[in-house]
Formats: C-alpha cells, sequence, structure tokens
C-alpha cells in the first residue's frame, strides 16, 4: 500500500520564491496547496507550475488576514505542514507605508498560526530575512554574519520579520513538545528557474536588482539607478550575498526534512542562514549580468537608500552542518538563467491581449477560461476543463457553440462540444483492441462501440496550465497538458499529452497542435478538437441551413449499421473543390457523419504527422454573415458531422463539425501503426482555423 504524500500548504506560493519552492516541494515527493492574495505575484506563476512540474495544485486566492477564507483551506486539505512566504517585502515600501507593513505581516502569520494550531499543523518553515541583523558592521567579528550575531533591524520590513521571529519563539515556549518551527534567514534571492518558465516578475517597479537590470535590458525601462557608491566597499557599492534562488528553494526543503526527521516528542524553533557565504557588490553583479546578457546596460548612481547597510554576507556553517545544506549555483549562473527568464519573457506574466476569467464562483480557481487575442478582431477563449475551446470570435462574432460555465461542458449529454478528444478520437469497435498480445475492453459508451475515449474521455479532465506567451505583435499562444495515468485509465500506459493553441490576429488563424507520450506500455492514440461551427450565429436564424460546403475528397470510409467500416472506401455525395458548386446544407438534408478520406492510396504509417504540410480539407461558408472558413490538417483524414443528434441545451443542425484524425477504428485494422504510440516515440498532430 502506497503511503500519501505530504501535503504541504505554500503561503505566497505564487511569488517569485514561493513558486521555485513548489517545484522543488513537487520533485521531493510532497503535494502543495498554494494560498496568495496576488497583490504582487500572477496566477500564471501557478499555471506555469503545473505544466513545469505536471502536477494538478490547488490554487486559493485568500488573504492570510482573511481567517474565514484561510480557514477554508484546512477544512478541504489534511495540511500536514507550512512553508510561510507570504508578506510585503520591499525594504524602501516599508519606510514609505510602515503601518500597512506590520498590519499585513505580522496579522497574516497570527492568523496563520491561530488556524495551525485549530487543525493540529504544527509544522512551519517560516521566510524571515537577512534585514533582521541590520547593520552588522557595527559589531566586530560579525562579516560574514552568523546566527548569533545581535539583531537589529533598520527598517520596517526588518522589524516585522523580527517581530514574527519572537512570535515563533513564544509560541515554541508555550508548547516546546509539538510546535516545530525552521526559521531561514536568507541573503539576496536572484536568478531564475533554468526552464524559463518561472522567475521574478514583480508588479510595478522592482525594488530589487537583478529584475530591475532584466528590465531595462529587454526595454522596458531606461537605466539601472545604483543607490549609492560611496560605502566602504571595493567599489563604494553596497556588498551582498547573493543566492540562487533554486539553491534557496532547496534549502527549504533541507529545513523541512529537518523538521521531520526530529523527535517525535520534541519541539524546535531555531534559526539557519542561507546564503553562499560570499559577498559581491552592486557592480560586480551588474557586470555578471551584462557579460550574461551581452548587453552593455546604462545605469545612473544616485543617492543611498533609506534602511540600506554596508554589507550583507551569510556565515551559512550552520546549515550546512546541521541541514546538509549548501549553495552549488553562483551568481554567473544566476545571472544566466535570469537572462532566459527575461528574453523568454519580456513582460513577465504581465501580458496585453490576455485574458483569464475564472468560471465558478468558487474561490479555488478550477474553473479557468483564459481568452488569447483579447480585444482583437479574432480571439479564443479556451477552458482548462477538456482543454476546450470554448468560443472564437471573428470580427467580434461567435462562430462556435458553446457553454457560459463549466456545469454545461459537465453534462451528461454534452456532445463534447469545443473540447480536446481523447486518447482515442471516434470510434472502437465495439470497445475492443488487441495491442502486443493483450487484449483490452473499454467501456460502450455508443450504440455498439467505444467513441471518443469511452469513460475515460478527455473532455471532462481538468489539464494542466497553462503557459501563456505573446511571441509576437499578432500571435499569442496557450498550452495545455494533461497526464493520464494507466491506474486511471482503461487504456494501457501511462499518457502525457500537450496541447498547443496559436491565436494569429493578422491572419485570422486558429492553430492547434497535439503532442503525446507514453511510459509503461504502449497505447492507442488519436487526438482532435470537437469544436461545432455555426457561420451566423449572430445574424441568422439558430441553425447551420445554407452553409456551403466543400471538401478535398467525396472518398469515404464505408461503415456498417453500427458505423464500424467494413474495409472499403466508397463515394460520399458532397462536393469537392473541382465542383463548381458547393453543397448547401438544408434544415434536415444533406446530413453527414463521415470520415473522409485525403489520399485513399496512400496509408497513413505515421504516428507523428505534425511535421507534414499542412493540407485544405473542408471550407464552410455562409453568404449572410459572409465569413468563411476553411479547415486544414496534417492528418490523413477529416469526420464532417451536420450535429444532427446535438443536444444538452442544444438543438440538431445547430452546428456542424470537421474533425481531422486517423481513421475511424484504425486499431484494429491495416492502419495500426499510425494510432499506436509506443514509450520513447512521440505522438504529433496539428488542425488549423482559417478565417476570412
Amino acid at each position: 500500500m502506497t503511503t500519501a504524500a505530504k501535503k504541504v500548504l505554500v503561503t505566497g506560493g505564487a511569488g517569485y520564491i514561493g513558486s521555485h519552492t513548489v517545484v522543488e516541494l513537487i520533485e521531493n515527493g510532497y503535494e502543495c496547496v498554494i494560498v496568495d492574495n496576488l497583490c504582487n505575484s500572477s496566477y500564471d506563476a501557478v499555471a506555469r507550475l503545473e505544466i513545469l512540474t505536471k502536477h494538478h495544485i490547488p490554487f486559493y486566492k485568500v488573504d492570510l488576514c482573511d481567517a474565514e477564507g484561510l480557514e477554508k483551506v484546512f477544512q478541504e486539505h489534511k495540511i500536514d505542514s507550512v512553508i510561510h512566504f507570504a508578506g510585503l517585502k520591499a525594504v524602501g515600501e516599508s519606510t514609505q507605508i510602515p503601518l500597512r507593513y506590520y498590519h499585513n505581516n505580522i496579522l497574516g502569520t497570527l492568523v496563520l498560526l491561530e488556524l495551525m494550531g485549530k487543525y493540529d499543523v504544527k509544522k512551519l518553515v517560516f521566510s524571515s530575512s537577512a534585514t533582521v541583523y541590520g547593520d552588522a558592521t557595527r559589531f566586530p567579528d560579525m562579516i560574514p554574519i552568523p546566527e548569533e550575531c545581535p539583531l537589529g533591524p533598520t527598517n520596517p520590513y526588518g522589524q516585522t520579520k523580527l517581530a514574527i521571529e519572537h512570535i515563533l519563539h513564544d509560541l515554541y515556549n508555550s508548547d516546546n513538545k509539538t510546535w516545530k518551527f525552521a526559521i531561514l534567514r536568507y541573503f539576496n534571492p536572484i536568478g531564475a528557474h533554468p526552464s524559463g518558465l518561472i522567475g521574478e516578475d514583480p508588479l510595478g517597479i522592482p525594488n530589487n536588482l537583478l529584475p530591475y537590470m532584466a528590465q531595462v535590458a529587454v526595454g522596458r525601462r531606461e537605466k539601472l539607478f545604483v543607490f549609492g557608491n560611496d560605502y566602504d566597499s571595493r567599489d563604494g557599492t553596497p556588498i551582498r550575498d547573493y543566492i540562487h534562488v533554486v539553491d534557496l528553494a532547496k534549502g527549504h526543503i533541507a529545513s523541512l526534512k529537518y523538521l521531520d526527521a526530529q523527535d517525535q516528542s520534541q519541539g524546535i524553533c531555531r534559526e539557519w542562514n542561507l546564503g553562499s557565504g560570499t559577498g559581491s557588490t552592486v557592480l560586480e553583479v551588474y557586470r555578471a549580468f551584462c557579460d550574461a546578457s551581452g548587453i552593455e546596460i546604462p545605469y545612473e548612481i544616485t543617492g543611498r537608500r533609506a534602511g540600506d547597510v554596508l554589507n550583507l554576507t551569510a556565515k551559512p556553517d550552520r546549515a550546512k552542518r546541521e541541514l546538509k545544506w549548501q549553495t552549488e549555483l553562483d551568481v554567473a549562473a544566476a545571472c544566466r538563467d535570469l537572462w532566459k527568464w527575461s528574453t523568454d519573457n519580456p513582460f513577465g506574466y504581465q501580458l496585453k491581449g490576455i485574458d483569464a476569467k475564472f468560471g465558478t464562483p468558487d474561490e479555488e480557481f478550477d474553473g479557468r477560461f483564459v481568452t488569447i487575442g483579447a480585444g482583437s478582431r479574432f480571439q479564443a477563449t479556451i477552458a482548462n476543463l477538456g482543454a476546450t475551446l470554448a468560443d472564437l470570435k471573428v470580427d467580434g462574432q461567435s462562430v462556435v457553440l458553446n457553454y457560459k460555465d463549466e456545469a454545461g461542458y459537465l453534462s451528461k449529454d454534452s456532445c463534447y462540444i469545443g473540447a480536446t478528444i481523447g486518447r482515442y478520437a471516434n470510434r472502437i469497435a465495439h470497445g475492443k483492441f488487441n495491442l502486443n498480445g493483450k487484449d483490452y475492453q473499454l467501456t460502450i459508451n455508443n450504440g455498439v462501440n467505444a467513441n471518443h475515449g469511452s469513460i475515460g474521455s478527455f473532455h471532462v479532465k481538468r489539464f494542466l496550465g497553462p503557459i501563456l506567451k505573446n511571441p509576437s505583435k499578432d500571435i499569442f499562444t496557450a498550452e495545455y497538458a494533461l497526464v493520464d495515468k494507466s491506474e486511471n485509465s482503461e487504456f494501457p500506459g501511462s499518457l502525457t499529452v500537450t496541447v498547443l493553441y496559436t491565436v494569429n490576429v493578422a491572419t485570422k488563424t486558429l492553430d492547434i497542435e497535439y503532442t503525446g507520450n507514453v511510459e509503461g506500455e504502449a497505447t492507442p492514440i488519436n487526438m482532435t478538437n470537437h469544436t461545432y461551427f455555426n457561420l451566423n450565429k449572430l445574424n441568422g436564424p439558430e441553425s447551420i441551413e445554407g452553409t456551403e460546403i466543400q471538401v478535398i475528397s467525396k472518398k469515404s470510409i464505408d461503415v456498417d449499421a453500427n458505423t464500424i467500416p467494413t474495409g472499403s472506401i466508397i463515394d460520399r455525395d458532397i462536393a469537392t473543390y473541382n465542383d463548381a458548386k458547393p453543397t448547401v446544407l438544408g434544415k434536415r438534408s444533406p446530413d453527414y457523419d463521415y470520415c473522409f478520406v485525403i489520399d485513399e492510396k496512400e496509408v497513413p504509417t505515421e504516428v507523428n504527422t505534425s511535421s507534414k504540410k499542412l493540407k485544405l480539407v473542408t471550407t464552410a461558408y455562409h453568404p449572410d454573415s459572409n465569413i468563411k472558413l476553411e479547415v486544414l490538417t496534417t492528418e490523413p483524414s477529416y469526420q464532417v458531422y451536420t450535429g444532427d443528434w446535438l443536444c444538452a441545451g442544444y438543438h440538431p443542425r445547430q452546428g456542424f463539425a470537421v474533425e481531422p484524425g486517423r481513421y475511424v477504428d484504425a486499431i484494429n485494422n491495416k492502419y495500426k501503426e499510425c494510432v499506436t504510440l509506443k514509450p520513447g516515440e512521440t505522438y504529433g498532430s496539428k488542425i488549423q482555423y482559417r478565417f476570412s
């Protein structure tokens, strides 16, 4: 029997250090719940964490001062321990609005500790700061700074950290048998995750050196301001102990494991410095970042900043000895990683043309809908549930069927509207297939067949992410991922898939690219999008009547009365591009639910078609709206469906679908190779919807 992973509540987990620590927690086998009020962070960091870690991470937008909201988290999750990052953290700002710092940082911690006591959660790692030492140069032999250095913060931010340390000690002294506190006094975090997916992205003007330099380097700010060059240092600028944020995150894991390893009948409250033990001046770090970026960043020397001190360099011997932790990455590596983050994300998580909302009133952010290309003449809205295309607007007109919230998409008869279909789109005869000598039986859900992945259909699974990007002026992307484990599926193998939506506003195109990899056993795979189009929703009747359709080929897979392929390919009566007149859809006829093939002479064999050239397979046009749709794909076939069995809030023929994919029931015939994904291989395919 597998032991359940310990669940860690990470306050401020959407922030810079918190997000990097979540990565390390998950890599070390912990589960995480994030609480953050997003006052100086973005939910997009959490979405990216899901893609990076391939884990769903429950998130609550809650301020720690909100006892009722925070208690809900403890009620809904069995929390084992807490890592507490949440708090205002800018030294300079704290001197200007001290009351806000005292209220937010101290009250939030008190509320957290009271709820921890109520729910018997007695382990906490606290994000303190080297600012509690103040100006350590006022004492002899205290540079580098040991934990025994006298404390004396020189700014309100540091005072709040010290006050919280006192609170933790007092609470421990009141019950030294159960409370376990690790107080981490870390020095100057810099850098970013080497993936480039997460990094520091402060809202407003950055208060720290490296993110400010990065914003100057990418053109967001004019120049860097260096606060003082009259310190008693090598070059006159302050000395700091800069620590790579990944090293710092690993320090939190080491301290949490240290608390876990303590005698269960004894508490602990102890401080550790987390730093490299090496001091660097501001100008030395400036030079390292210029070298990493290849840019000579303009800077200006200005006056000292209130509350700053000459030297904050750590003596990290205690952490090395007791936590078995030390830094492994230097300033140069941190600058390289920061530059990758900055160049991949020049505006951080703050992207124009992207709008996110949540489809449920619940504070847990599950029902997420993201619009890419927002405010433009061509925009797409995608939901995490099913990686579903929830809306597509062309010049202000919605051209797809959709639901207003998740309840519609989760209804029993939703007809897969807009969803990503998998593991296996279309039908598998009698729900049976044989792979590598083993027989498999899927639940029958469509006549005598299994359809669209049967009960494991992706349309009701919550995808991770998305990663949102704006790589150029008119292009927006949203990347989603799903980990479909074999133990939760009727299909063999643990499958990881990604769905990448790309909107090009200038060309009015929406591209969808699918990739997949499997671990363990091979699996059948055939993915597509199940959007229902109506090109005349705004001005016409709620019907596809009058829509003109043409296809690349009228060659179609013949099926029997149970819609199982007979093995023959026949002609269907539908207009092709060679015909002068298109097929015009009427109120009831012609009706289609057929799989058309692009080239009957070319037997598909590749499990990855994404490198193939996109081919135009279907065009649709409505003369009343004057909107034309072209469907292109790298796939060998495409299902044309006139929606004659639409339900769940829609009526028949209110929308039509064009679903590119592999041949119907390919897993059971000579096309088996093109739908069999083996470990070490990559599945791939592309679809494009183009409008004019």
